[in-house]
């Protein structure tokens, strides 16, 4: 399921599409709102896409990254 989740960002992304990945819902609330149980099907994650508007003042800010030292370790 994650790697499905991977190919749609990275798809998203070549399209210059945005998207995020959206965790903390209940599969099991999910799965009653939309029916999914009558089709056969489950929830495992959500995915939001969309354009950003061009008054996003957040897309312009500069994003806060840790040092790339910190993140990796070379073994």
């Amino acid at each position: 399921m994650y790697l499905a989740l991977g190919i749609l960002l990275l798809g998203a992304a070549a399209l210059e599409i945005d998207a995020t990945p959206i965790e903390g819902f209940d599969p099991r609330v999910l799965n009653e709102e939309l029916g999914l149980r009558d089709k056969g099907l489950t929830s495992v994650v959500i995915a939001a896409l969309g354009y950003r508007s061009a008054d996003d003042f957040n897309a312009k800010l500069p994003k806060s990254r840790l040092p790339i030292e910190s993140v990796l370790s070379e073994l």
